[in-house]
C-alpha cells in the first residue's frame, strides 16, 4: 500500500537504470490497480462490520413517561388528579374541576383522557399508565368490555391515542400506590388544600400554565 502510484511514477521517469526497466516490464504482466490509503481503510473497515456484525442487533427501547391519574365525582361535579414523570424523574401535578359526573368511573376517565391528551402533545414514545381502578385498566387492555354508553365514549377516545404511541404499558396497582393522583382529585372537589399545585389559579407568569389551560380545553 502506497500514498502514491508507484507504477505511474516510475513509468513518468525519463532516465530508468536496467533494473528498474525490468521491473517495470514485469508488473506490466498484471492487471494491477492503485487505491488511495483511505479507500482500502474504508474498505477494511466494512469488511470486518461484515464478518464480525452479530444476526440480530439489540433494540434500546425509549424510555418511558409515567402517567398516574384519578378522578372524583360529587353533586357539586368532577374532579381530576394528574401525575406525569419524566423519564429523568422530574414529575409534574395537575388538578382540574370537570363538568358534572355521575360516577367516578367517569371522572377517571376523563383524568386519563387529558393526561394521554397531554402525552400525545409532547409526542412521547413510550408511556406507561398506572391506576387503582381495576375496571378501566381491563377494559382499556381489552379484558373486559366497554358496555356503558356514556363510558363508552371515552373509552374509544382513549384507545384511539393509545394507538398513536409505539410503546405502551397499562397496569392496575393498589389504591395505597395511587395516594397522589387520589389527593389531587380530591383536592379539585375541595376535599384537600395544597399550596403547591399546578390548577387553574396558578400564578400568569408560570409556564406551565399552557399546559393547564390546553388540558382543559384540547381543541
Amino acid at each position: 500500500m502506497s500514498k502514491v502510484d508507484v507504477i505511474k511514477h516510475m513509468l513518468s521517469m525519463p532516465i530508468l537504470n536496467w533494473r528498474m526497466r525490468k521491473w517495470i516490464l514485469a508488473l506490466l504482466e498484471f492487471d494491477l490497480r492503485y487505491e488511495s490509503a483511505k479507500a482500502v481503510k474504508g474498505q477494511v473497515m466494512a469488511d470486518f462490520i461484515t464478518q464480525h456484525h452479530k444476526a440480530s442487533i439489540d433494540y434500546v427501547e425509549p424510555m418511558p413517561w409515567t402517567l398516574f391519574f384519578d378522578g372524583s365525582s360529587c353533586k357539586q361535579g368532577g374532579g381530576i388528579g394528574i401525575v406525569i414523570i419524566l423519564p429523568r424523574g422530574a414529575s409534574f401535578e395537575f388538578v382540574f374541576q370537570a363538568k358534572s359526573m355521575t360516577t367516578n368511573n367517569q371522572a377517571k376517565y376523563e383524568a386519563i383522557l387529558k393526561g394521554l391528551q397531554l402525552l400525545h402533545e409532547v409526542k412521547t414514545k413510550a408511556i406507561e399508565i398506572f391506576e387503582d381502578s381495576q375496571l378501566i385498566i381491563n377494559q382499556l387492555i381489552g379484558l373486559y368490555e366497554c358496555k356503558d354508553d356514556i363510558l363508552k365514549g371515552y373509552h374509544d377516545e382513549c384507545r384511539k391515542l393509545l394507538e398513536g404511541f409505539p410503546l405502551t404499558s397499562l397496569q392496575h396497582i393498589l389504591r395505597a400506590q395511587n395516594q397522589e393522583a387520589n389527593w389531587l382529585a380530591q383536592n379539585a372537589l375541595g376535599y384537600r388544600v395544597f399550596p403547591e399545585i399546578l390548577s387553574s389559579e396558578t400564578l400568569a407568569n408560570d409556564w406551565r400554565i399552557e399546559i393547564a389551560d390546553y388540558l382543559k380545553n384540547p381543541s
